[in-house]
């Protein structure tokens, strides 16, 4: 991305380009599941990313199988986190049956917040993160 792609992301005048898919493979997985990928970047030692991860993991738990949760430890030299220029953790992902990436969070997702994202994707109502 140029200075020039940049400046215009920032003042609105121009969106990032998206990113493409990411494969399976990408992530350590086989296949895809059904619903979702919730990806997590995290630091060792970090109670943001232990809160977030456990925040995911629920989430994931009501949806029969068709949400799962990955886990990455923050690198230096990971090529996923330089592809999706990972700063900060946690940084949490929603990644799509068809490794489209649908959500971004740059720290630990509101229940909420999960939980309207997934709804959009099929894979649960408001109650999935426990909210009633």
């Amino acid at each position: 991305m140029s200075m020039h792609d940049l400046i215009a992301a920032v003042r609105g005048w121009r969106g990032p380009d998206p990113l493409p898919p990411l494969r399976a493979a990408d992530l350590g997985l086989e296949r895809f599941p059904a619903g979702a990928v919730l990806l997590q970047f995290s630091s060792v030692g970090s109670r943001n990313c232990r809160d977030s991860l456990n925040r995911l993991s629920e989430a994931a738990a009501h949806s029969r199988g068709r949400v799962a949760v990955v886990e990455q430890s923050i690198r230096r030299s990971s090529a996923l986190q330089t592809r999706l220029c990972v700063r900060f953790t946690p940084s949490v992902y929603v990644i799509a049956a068809d490794g489209s990436i649908v959500h971004h969070w740059p720290r630990p997702p509101d229940r909420r917040e999960l939980a309207q994202v997934l709804a959009v994707l099929g894979e649960g109502a408001p109650a999935l993160a426990g909210i009633g």
